[in-house]
């Protein structure tokens, strides 16, 4: 029996031609569509050898450049709230219930509404919502919410709320609550804050 003397068979040899057939014919494609990826379609011309449109699938369900929808306008109104406009709006004391109700009055978006209101102010507009105005007043859970926003506005901290709570002898969230609603109706705390108080 004679001993093989190569590895190679007119099999593996075809099999490696049409691999490498196809490999050149890949990298001809990445190369085109790099080159070409910046040109203008009019700077492309019939030398360049592009492939026929129908002879190009496209997957179905995939978007078309013409479908793509910018991010901005994904969210109705969003490119009106920007971060001016937001500073503007809560920094003038406005509430989530105030957006709530600018929304409804001017039939828009929460975000379109509340960036609305911000451009207004900035323009030095009249807002036609107060803040506030929208915040039922008769609620317990707003009124302790509010009570808390003092605290916390007023720069006082979690540590503050200990020291008060061992002063008054009292839960540190109650401590913190009535401290809150002192701050609400203009009475000074027995300490300062520890923190630096919202402007």
């Amino acid at each position: 029996m004679k001993p093989l003397t190569s590895t190679s068979s007119p099999r593996r040899a075809a099999a490696l031609g049409v691999v490498a057939v196809t490999l050149t014919v890949g990298a001809g494609g990445v190369a085109y569509a790099l080159a070409n990826a910046d040109r203008p379609p009019a700077e492309i011309t019939a030398g360049d050898a592009a492939p026929p449109a129908e002879d190009v699938a496209r997957p179905t369900g995939d978007p078309t450049p013409a479908d793509v929808v910018p991010a901005t306008d994904v969210v109705a109104g969003a490119d009106e709230y920007t971060q001016e406009r937001s500073d503007a709006f809560w920094g003038a004391g406005y509430y989530m219930e105030d957006a709530d109700a600018l929304a409804q009055l001017w039939d828009v978006e929460l975000l379109e509404a509340k960036g609305r209101a911000g451009q207004l102010l900035l323009d030095g507009q009249p807002v036609p919502v107060a803040p506030g105005s929208s915040l039922d007043l008769t609620d317990p859970a707003v009124i302790a919410g509010l009570q808390l926003e003092a605290y916390w506005d007023a720069g006082y901290t979690g540590e503050d709320g200990v020291a008060l709570a061992a002063l008054w002898d009292v839960e540190v969230g109650e401590a913190k609550a009535t401290a809150g609603k002192m701050l609400r109706d203009g009475q000074p705390l027995p300490i300062g804050p520890s923190g630096t108080p919202v402007s």
